[in-house]
């Protein structure tokens, strides 16, 4: 059983849209050579690893943050949010969570590591990278059919 989760967040950079952050907690020693970072993998890949990862995980958690929220916290502000409740979500409490990028976040009783570029040096990263991706992609492609002016 593992204790370490990775956490990381799907767009906090986009002009529109939510930001979605997902925690992943794998089994210890997990190895899959399609479980990597979400941005270098085709969408077809992402859908396939999308389900390879919430088959395999021990557990994960999804939270997003929508545009308000985001509007009035800052996109940094709701992803730190979003991280530690994402973490918090988990049933299982991780005894090391690995933080994409170079944000620090404070989650009670969990060590948590900021890894700058940590979709493509840990798989539990790269496991969240890919959850919160196809995620926010999912929702994306409903708010074309909504409005589709906006592609």
């Amino acid at each position: 059983m593992s204790k370490k989760t990775g956490v990381d967040e799907a767009g906090r950079g986009a002009l529109a849209g939510p930001i979605i952050v997902a925690s992943v907690i794998l089994p210890t020693g997990y190895q899959n050579p399609l479980i990597q970072d979400s941005k270098i993998l085709s969408p077809s890949q992402r859908k396939r690893a999308y389900r390879i990862v919430k088959k395999e995980a021990l557990e994960y958690s999804v939270v997003g943050k929508g545009v308000r929220e985001v509007e009035t916290k800052n996109p940094l502000g709701a992803t730190k949010e979003a991280m530690v409740e994402a973490i918090l979500n988990l049933k299982k409490k991780p005894v090391l969570c690995l933080v994409d990028g170079k944000e620090k976040i404070v989650v009670e009783g969990v060590k948590t590591v900021s890894v700058i570029g940590g979709d493509r040096r840990s798989i539990n990263i790269a496991a969240a990278s890919i959850i919160a991706k196809v995620t926010r992609d999912a929702i994306m492609q409903k708010l074309h059919k909504k409005f589709p002016l906006y592609d």
